[in-house]
This record gives C-alpha cells, structure tokens and sequence, in this order.
C-alpha cells in the first residue's frame, strides 16, 4: 500500500487548497474584519471543496505576501485556531503548508494532527523571499518528537530555482533518500502554473518508490495529462472564481474538476 493509499484510500488523491486571507500581523490584513473574515472565508471554502468530492484538503497562510523564512508567533497562533476549527467540521485527510517556514508548519501540524505538511524539507533554493535553506535533519527531528504519524511531502521547486545546478531528478532522490520525504511535491514559477511535463518525468525517476504530487497549474484542460505524470495533484487557482487565487473557491468549478479528475483516475487505474 502505497502512502497515498493509506491516507486517502485512493491511489491517485485529488487534494484542493484552502488558502487563507492575510493574517494578524501581515501587510494586508484586514483588522477591520479581523479574525472571523478569516474563518468564515476558510469554512466556506473547505466546505466547496469537501462538497466537490476532493479526497483532501490543505491549508496554507497564501495570502500573507510576502512571505517570511521565519513566521511570528501571532502565525502560528491563528493558524492552528482557524485549521483546528475547519478541520474537526469535515471527516477528510487535512495537512497544511506555512509560507515559507517548515518548522512552523511541522508545529501547527503536529498541534492540530494534520495527516501531513507541504514544505522545503532539503536542498537549498532562491526565491522572492530570499535563500530556502532548510534543515531536514532538525525538521524531521522535530517532527519525531511532536508527531511521528504525520506525513511529509517535500517541495522540490516551485516559486524558487534550486541553487548549485543539481538536477531536478537528484534533488527528488536526496529528498526521499536523504532527507526522508514520504512524497515529493512540485510546482510551477508562481501559484496556478503549470509544470514543465520533463520536471514531472526527472522527479519520478528521483523518488524512486515515493509518490510524485502536480501542486501548481492543474486544472480542468491539463487534467489527463497531469494525472499521466503524477501520482496526486494539489488543486487552488483554476477553481477559484476568475482563476485568482487570492479570491474564495468556486464551488461550481471545484464540482467540474472532480467530475473530470475522477473520470480520468477511473480510466488511469
């Protein structure tokens, strides 16, 4: 049984993003509003997706730009009140990223049980927010002293370009190898685009036995050829309404995407 198995009792799961409007202490956030804006607009959102039929769902801090290699603790605080309330609302397998701070995610994971973390766990990259240099020795670490059950799914590129010219397929395999990943994750240049198909080809051939997740650009065009290519697909952007992915889920098109997605897996099994 493979990991995706196990949590998702499906082999190829389809997992949607619940993205969060900024957060205390943010640039953008609205303290007009406060912190019920922030959970309303978390709740519904679960709730389209769950309602779609995604197999699972992740949260992350997307609207804090820009993004910090070491969150506060007033981060960490609203993100484990507003995952811990969604989450105990529906009976799926939940996990959650913290841009851009893996130890912070490992944290509230462990505080609010998350099924698993998305995050940079090895390798060292640069981005808009300056050098990713995690530490997968003390991530992990912290992870086995707080929640050894929870799953991790290693960032690979995505928003970042990795530093050295190590090839994508190396950086999959220390990352599994090395680095103890139970899935690798990639992603596009930004948030909503799409994965170059060679970089989905080099980092199967990485990871080895561990499962390979599409996490940017999927969507209702692309959808067959990304399940070709990847064992599970992270959906946020081409559901949202105008396909902005700082607006709400549009339950519509969540409910289009599920239809489609699970039509393709049937067929792919």
């Amino acid at each position: 049984m493979t990991v995706f198995e196990e949590l998702f009792k499906v082999k190829k799961p389809l997992l949607g993003m619940v993205h969060f409007p900024p957060l205390p202490g943010s640039p953008l956030y609205d303290a007009v509003a406060g912190m019920q804006k922030i959970r309303d607009t978390a709740l519904r959102d679960a709730e389209a997706l769950v309602k779609a039929g995604f197999d699972g769902i992740v949260f992350s801090n997307e609207g804090d730009r820009p993004y910090l290699s070491k969150v506060d603790n007033a981060t960490v605080a609203a993100m484990s009140r507003v995952i811990s309330e969604t989450s105990a609302t529906f009976d799926v397998p939940f996990g959650l990223s913290v841009l851009a701070d893996p130890e912070a995610a490992v944290a509230i994971g462990a505080a609010v049980e998350a099924d698993f973390v998305r995050i940079f766990l090895s390798w060292v990259f640069v981005g808009d927010w300056g050098i990713v240099d995690p530490d997968a020795g003390k991530i992990q670490r912290l992870k086995a002293s707080l929640s050894g059950k929870m799953k991790v799914f290693a960032n690979i590129s995505g928003h970042t370009e990795p530093l050295g010219g190590r090839k994508l397929e190396d950086i999959a395999r220390g990352a599994v190898k090395f680095g103890l990943a139970d899935a690798v994750c990639l992603a596009g240049t930004t948030a909503g685009s799409e994965i170059a198909e060679d970089d989905l080809r080099a980092a199967r051939r990485g990871a080895g036995d561990a499962p390979v997740i599409a996490g940017t650009g999927v969507s209702v065009e692309n959808a067959e050829r990304m399940l070709s290519l990847a064992d599970g697909v992270i959906m946020g952007t081409s559901i949202k309404f105008g396909r902005d992915t700082f607006k709400p889920v549009d339950p519509e098109k969540a409910a289009e995407f599920i239809r489609r997605a699970k039509d393709i897996r049937d067929r792919l099994q």
